[in-house]
Order: C-alpha cells, then structure tokens, then sequence
C-alpha cells in the first residue's frame, strides 16, 4: 500500500466526493486559486472550477454563514477554516445555528455540511504554524 500524509488523504477524500456528487462545494480562505494556505487543496479549482471551489473573505463566521445558507439550499458544503483556534469566533453557527436550522423551519430545510481545518505542512509543529499565522511568516 503506497504511504499517504494526511493531508494528501484528505484532499484526495475532498475531490472524490466532489468528483462523485455535483452538489458538493467548497469553499474557504484562499482555497481556490491559491490552492490554500498550506497548499492542501491544489488541484480543486482547475478540477472542479469557480462555482464549486469558492474563496472566501477572511471571517469565519461568514465561511459558516455562507456553508450553512449553501446547505439549506441543497447543497453539500465543505468549510475549510484556516486554523482551528478560528474555531472558537464561530461555535455559534457550530453549537447553535446549525443544530436548530431543522426545528426552526419546521424540518423544512435540512443543513448537511462538513468543516474541515487547513493541514499544516508535513512535520510542523503546533507552535510553528500558531507563530505564522500571528506574524505572516
């Protein structure tokens, strides 16, 4: 069996789900052309192009916003958030928006949708990539 980093697991997982189901899309901080911030989604936007593959402004609680309006339109939404400290400034949408959107429609809207946190580089510790991204290093 050929030896896969996570982060190439995971990106690989990304595309064949995208490559298997129209509906899903992807969206996060510099994900498209840039290819991420780590450069772990190289590849999507030319694969999958603009519409599916989407940048977004530098707030997280507007990534979520956008993937929660994305799922209850029908879509499958995959919210990358650049670093998961990031997490906290939206545990809103995480702990409450998301989990009441089906109650507060009247289970008329589902809100299907996956988070997924940038990969740092292969070997970089916990610290080294906190430090870069408080500094731009």
């Amino acid at each position: 069996m050929p030896e896969l980093s996570y982060r190439d697991a995971v990106i690989r997982g990304i595309a064949q789900e995208m490559a298997r189901d129209p509906d899903v899309v992807f969206l996060g901080e510099d994900v498209a052309k840039a290819g991420g911030v780590f450069k772990a989604t190289v590849g999507l936007f030319e694969q999958f192009g603009p519409l599916r593959v989407r940048d977004t402004p530098i707030s997280e609680q507007a990534i979520l916003g956008a993937a929660m309006g994305a799922a209850m339109t029908g879509l499958k939404p995959i919210a990358e958030i650049m670093f998961s400290d990031f997490f906290a400034v939206c545990f809103d949408y995480i702990a409450n928006e998301f989990p009441k959107s089906r109650y507060m429609s009247n289970g008329q809207t589902k809100c299907r949708w996956s988070c997924a946190p940038a990969m740092a580089p292969a070997r970089a510790s916990a610290r080294s990539t906190h430090k870069a991204s408080r500094t731009g290093a």
